[in-house]
């Protein structure tokens, strides 16, 4: 018997709030169809891992789920990923793929939450775990902290959902990542993470604001443009924040490049997600999507930017498990 596991990646919108009466980044982000994760795991000998995705960097996953679950007599292939400090989550769902599969092997009974915990997922925002267990748009509620962000040690230090649903099926989002720029790894981003800091109350007023007045609301009532715009405004001010870690409000020339030509083409909304490089845009309809997507690599074929792109919607449940 084997049990396979596809997830798929996310995009992070960015933080509404970033340390408020000892709460710290509460984010929203949104799982999107493409590109995915899929993982199978069955019996072996020892703790083998095997990835089919050339270039795919796994030691360091590998060596967490080995220590987090102290299991042997499995045998992982890794047969489709997407590349790892891209912005798109593909370590959370890497670990959590691969943990959640030998749980459920293994009948080990942990929830997503609790693997979360142990593979050490989770330390800056709940995006990507709620991601991974639900999928659609989320917003959680940050990690309570004292001063300093740890790692998190039980399910309960997971950031809660604190709203979660489902897009409208003609809402597209044009994902692009340009290639030979990284995003920070998860050792540079501590210096930016660890120690949360206040906005200034006026800043701080806007992207509640725009949560609780634009964002939420917009999706309820299945409005794309406006959702576009707010995104848009809450993106600058989350990227003036870390400026001084990433050199700007985007972290390189070229999402600046990518976000700018996707407003020029008639995007709702265009930002960075997570820490890049890949950008994304938001539009309604296939086609409008297609169409924007073109005119930005026209623009970048100028600027002799090379990428890769998809075009997709949200991911409507989370990851699928089955016997395969």
């Amino acid at each position: 018997m084997a049990v396979c596991v596809e997830s798929s990646a996310r995009l992070h919108l960015g933080f509404y709030n970033f340390f408020e009466d000892g709460v710290a980044y509460g984010g929203l982000g949104v799982a999107i169809e493409v590109p995915r994760v899929r993982i199978r795991v069955e019996r072996g000998v020892g703790f083998t891992v095997t990835s089919r995705v050339e270039g795919l960097e796994l030691s360091d996953v590998v060596s967490r789920v080995r220590e987090g679950l102290a299991v042997s007599g499995v045998s992982v292939t890794v047969e489709e990923a997407f590349p790892r400090h891209a912005g798109l989550g593909s370590t959370t769902q890497l670990a959590l793929s691969i943990g959640y599969g030998i749980s459920r092997l293994l009948n080990l009974g942990y929830s997503v939450r609790e693997l979360a915990a142990l593979l050490g997922r989770g330390r800056d925002s709940g995006v990507g775990v709620a991601a991974f267990e639900y999928g659609g748009f989320i917003v959680d509620g940050g990690r309570v902290v004292s001063g300093r962000v740890e790692p998190p040690k039980t399910a309960r230090d997971i950031p809660e959902i604190i709203f979660r649903s489902s897009l409208p099926s003609d809402w597209y989002f044009i994902v692009i990542t340009p290639h030979g720029v990284r995003g920070l790894d998860e050792v540079r981003e501590r210096s930016a993470m660890d120690y949360p800091q206040p906005l200034p109350r006026d800043l701080q007023y806007e992207l509640y604001k725009l949560l609780l007045l634009h964002i939420i609301p917009s999706v309820i009532r299945g409005d794309a443009e406006v959702f576009g715009r707010a995104v848009t405004r809450l993106q600058v001010v989350v990227g003036s924040y870390f400026s001084k870690f990433q050199g700007g409000v985007y972290c390189c020339r070229e999402v600046e490049e990518i976000v700018r030509g996707m407003l020029e083409a008639g995007a709702y909304g265009a930002g960075q997600s997570s820490w890049g490089p890949t950008a994304y845009g938001i539009t309604r309809g296939r086609d409008s999507a297609a169409r924007i997507l073109q005119k930005t690599l026209d623009r970048l074929e100028r600027y002799g930017v090379e990428c890769s792109y998809y075009i997709a919607r949200a991911r409507v449940g989370g990851a699928s498990v089955e016997v395969c």
